[in-house]
């Protein structure tokens, strides 16, 4: 029996509360916590309404957070929408209060199906069922939702025997839980639609550095390296699949023509990995009628970048490159397998400035092997490099990570991880520091930073420097401040 798919109402949606970046499984920051980091465009649930669009399912989209809207909106939405699926995207910080969420709609509906998404749920170890709290929730996705969603509603709502035909999710079967693992990753990113930015609102993510709306394009995914802490290869894969620059730069034209937004972040693992893809899509840019209309961000790896690259990168419209140099010690840097030398940091932050690019370092701290000496040359490199935007993490041993196994089968236990994030509520000292301790250095170095005259004046007396650019620089200051002196 075929059902009516418009008649089925689904829910896309980022809970009330505080913000978290929800749309990226590789870090699952706390927005509200963090130093530098703003919000970013709700894509997963961009993607999933406009995959589901094409079926004719009836879609409500909304990212509570970013509309600072209230836990009351949100259950009367429940009420009024009356959908038959909820599905939520989560992460390892937000799970908990998440799964609360998740009870209260089921109070106001019981029937309803919810869905939650992400990293968290990738190829997950039994013990995982066990930690959370998941009796009234109906399926976990843990891979690419893009291409698991379509096939896990007609599974459910035709034949629940084609579940077992769906890579990346996880079900109950007989009262247990019971994982899908993903095994093999789609290739053709291409064949995804463009993000439904007709049901976002745009203007809620904001180019904190201009004042202006910035989309995120996603523009490759997989990662090659084998840093302990990212769970980037794992759930994306080590491969690095591409999209087309065609297909790039037909998503940045329909931002630009349809909505209006000339500011973009390039969303990848490593944007600038694969040096022939990166000159072919500036040069699809800068052949294009984009050409000196728009403007972007990408990320980098300090040993991938080279002079040559940078010249085309910013003909093209590039303002800021954010790197990962994350220590300033080159022991820290091997045991965390980075794959990278301080001094290949000193030399591309130097070769990043010739251009008048702006930076955005990331850096971490809290390794198990790290003591005061190994933070206190990360320290030192921070000043000495003198970026324009930083953010310092405390290392989360997220599940599926080289360091969370590094780190509990080291203590001969698993510890729960679950509700926790790299900036407020930690999960682990090192050998040599307590948890307090490592907040302590971290705020101690931030409020540091900052506080700098000379970092003030420059941002002061930036060229691009208006009244509206000021306020969002006095609002983000006032957070770091809020977020320093109040734990």
């Amino acid at each position: 029996m075929v059902y009516n798919k418009i008649m089925k109402k689904i829910m896309l949606i980022y809970p009330p509360g505080e913000i978290y970046q929800r749309s990226e499984d590789r870090c699952q920051i706390n927005i509200n916590a963090s130093v530098s980091n703003s919000i970013r465009a709700c894509n997963d649930l961009g993607y999933i309404s406009a995959i589901l669009k094409q079926e004719n399912y009836n879609i409500f989209l909304k990212d509570y957070p970013a509309e600072n809207l209230t836990i009351e909106t949100f259950f009367n939405d429940i009420k009024n929408e009356n959908p038959d699926v909820v599905f939520i995207s989560t992460t390892n910080g937000s799970i908990l209060y998440d799964l609360d969420i998740v009870k209260k709609i089921k109070s106001i509906k019981k029937d309803t199906i919810i869905i939650l998404k992400g990293a968290l749920f990738f190829n997950p170890e039994q013990d995982l069922y066990k930690e959370l709290d998941l009796n009234e929730v109906d399926y976990l996705i843990g891979g690419e939702s893009e291409f698991i969603i379509l096939p896990l509603l007609n599974a459910h709502f035709n034949d629940f025997s084609l579940l077992d035909t769906i890579q990346g999710i996880s079900y109950k079967q007989n009262g247990e839980w019971k994982t899908n693992k993903l095994t093999e990753f789609c290739q053709n990113l291409d064949s995804i639609p463009f993000p439904d930015r007709a049901i976002m609102k745009n203007e809620l993510y904001i180019n904190p550095a201009t004042n202006n709306p910035i989309a995120t394009i996603s523009t490759s995914r997989g990662c090659p390296s084998s840093c302990i802490y990212c769970v980037s290869p794992i759930i994306s894969g080590k491969e690095v699949r591409f999209r087309s620059p065609k297909s790039v730069l037909e998503e940045l034209k329909e931002c630009y023509f349809k909505y209006n937004i000339k500011e973009f972040f390039f969303k990848s693992d490593t944007f600038t990995i694969n040096k022939k893809w990166v000159m072919e899509l500036c040069d699809y840019i800068i052949n294009s009628e984009l050409s000196e209309r728009i403007n972007w961000v990408a990320n980098s790896k300090v040993n991938t970048l080279d002079e040559e690259m940078l010249s085309k990168m910013k003909a093209a419209g590039c303002t800021l490159i954010a790197l990962g140099i994350e220590s300033g010690n080159e022991e820290s840097l091997k045991r965390m397998k980075k794959g990278t030398t301080i001094a290949q940091n000193i030399a591309t932050v130097k070769l990043i400035k010739k251009y008048g690019l702006k930076i955005f370092g990331f850096y971490l701290i809290g390794f198990p092997w790290e003591n005061t000496k190994h933070i206190s040359d990360t320290e030192k490199l921070i000043f000495a490099l003198d970026t324009d935007f930083i953010e310092i993490s405390i290392a989360t041993p997220f599940k599926g990570s080289e360091l969370y196994n590094m780190i509990f089968e080291k203590n001969g236990d698993k510890k729960n991880i679950l509700g926790k994030d790299s900036f407020k509520n930690i999960t682990t000292g090192t050998d040599f520091l307590s948890k307090e301790e490592l907040e302590a250095i971290r705020k101690k170095i931030i409020l540091k930073y900052h506080l700098r005259p000379s970092f003030i004046l420059k941002k002061l007396f930036d060229k691009e420097i208006n009244p509206c650019i000021l306020k969002n620089y006095i609002k983000y200051g006032i957070r770091l401040l809020n977020n320093i002196f109040n734990p």
